[in-house]
């Protein structure tokens, strides 16, 4: 029931999408795609690998302890759950590790389906909405981060994406705009394509290099006519560097103590998005502020806690067995997409992860029939 519902789900959600072209979706798709996690997560939190209870329990001795200081400062729940929601998310991931619940049948259909999709979405929205940054479910920097996870999903099946595939995601992505989205797809045809250095390599550097060209392209013309000072992610971090200029390095290893608001001068300056300041408190602002996951996760957790999350990630990707390049692309486009706004901090990150931990790869069927045949001979010499 979960396998039909959960990609169902996705697709019903991306269709409603058509109803308009000066928002991105009539349904509050955020908190739809959380509910159907946590209605999935019900029925599927039993025969968990062992590792994944330990990062369930990690993850939750963590929240505890970090809430408990976040509630003797005062601070209000919205706040702590946006910073610390990746830990959450991380905890859901764990209980979907090592489970087989979508076919290559059913991952292929949900793929193709979303390919033509957001084709004719973005297409339609760029014709006819002023807005020119179009998207199916949220903005785009998000929901191309779900594309490219499920991307990935179907290479793990296949080892290769189809032309009609490739052409489709190529031109979703660079009429996105979305510079985290052009970049991680950037890194993700280069980590699949080049994996060693021979005559075949040379002849995969033109496309590669096509693609490059179409980065920069993107990248220039989101200036709006300014220098790169006019990026406001460099706003962003020139704020984080104010902001841990006076830091010891057991700051940059752990952080700052749990929901550190960051200093005054930084807000002023960050005035214009006054929907990330402080639920309690609006001239107070927090790291969400900062957008970059990447900068969030250090201000927050140190370098150490951004390690731990992406070693997590990676851990319950070994176990569903997931390939190793597959691997590596979800790490790469993780901190990539974190460099510019919320990466494993955001649930389209978790929808697509999922479809990655729940692939019944080929692979997954040989171990999964070894491992019951080894159950079964367990009970028979028990007996």
């Amino acid at each position: 029931m979960i396998r039909n519902n959960y990609l169902l789900f996705i697709i019903i959600m991306s269709v409603a999408s058509f109803i308009s072209y000066t928002y991105y979706n009539p349904l509050p798709t955020n908190m739809l795609f959380e509910l159907m996690l946590l209605v999935s997560l019900l029925l599927l939190a039993k025969k968990m690998h062992a590792s994944a209870w330990l990062v369930v329990a990690g993850c939750f001795l963590y929240i505890t302890y970090t809430f408990a200081i976040a509630y003797f400062h005062l601070v209000h729940l919205q706040d702590y759950l946006l910073a610390y929601k990746s830990f959450i998310y991380m905890m859901i991931l764990a209980f979907f590790s090592g489970k087989c619940l979508f076919t290559k049948k059913q991952v292929l259909t949900l793929f193709n389906a979303l390919l033509w999709i957001f084709l004719c979405k973005y297409i339609i929205w760029l014709v006819f909405s002023e807005i020119k940054r179009p998207g199916v479910f949220v903005e785009n920097n998000f929901e191309i981060m779900t594309m490219l996870f499920i991307s990935l999903a179907v290479w793990s099946l296949e080892k290769k994406l189809t032309t009609v595939q490739w052409v489709l995601l190529t031109l979703i992505i660079f009429m996105s705009g979305s510079r985290s989205g052009v970049v991680s797809y950037f890194a993700m045809i280069a980590l699949l394509s080049i994996h060693s250095f021979n005559f075949k390599t040379f002849l995969k550097l033109f496309p590669i290099g096509m693609v490059g060209i179409g980065v920069i392209a993107v990248l220039v013309s989101r200036l709006s006519g300014g220098d790169v000072s006019a990026i406001d992610r460099v706003v962003f971090a020139q704020g984080f560097l104010f902001a841990i200029e006076d830091w010891g390095w057991l700051n940059f290893l752990f952080g700052s103590t749990p929901l550190t608001a960051l200093p005054e001068s930084v807000c002023d300056r960050l005035v214009f998005y006054e929907s990330l300041f402080s639920a309690k408190d609006p001239s107070v602002c927090y790291s969400v502020i900062l957008h970059s996951y990447i900068m969030r996760q250090v201000f927050d957790h140190g370098v150490f806690g951004l390690f731990i999350v992406f070693f997590i990630i990676n851990h319950l990707m070994k176990i569903s067995l997931v390939p190793s390049r597959a691997r590596k692309c979800v790490l790469a486009i993780l901190f990539l997409n974190g460099m510019s706004v919320s990466s494993i901090n955001s649930v389209y990150a978790v929808v697509g992860l999922v479809v990655i931990l729940t692939t019944f790869y080929p692979h997954r069927y040989a171990f999964e029939k070894t491992r019951l045949t080894l159950q079964r001979k367990a009970v028979l010499d028990s007996q």
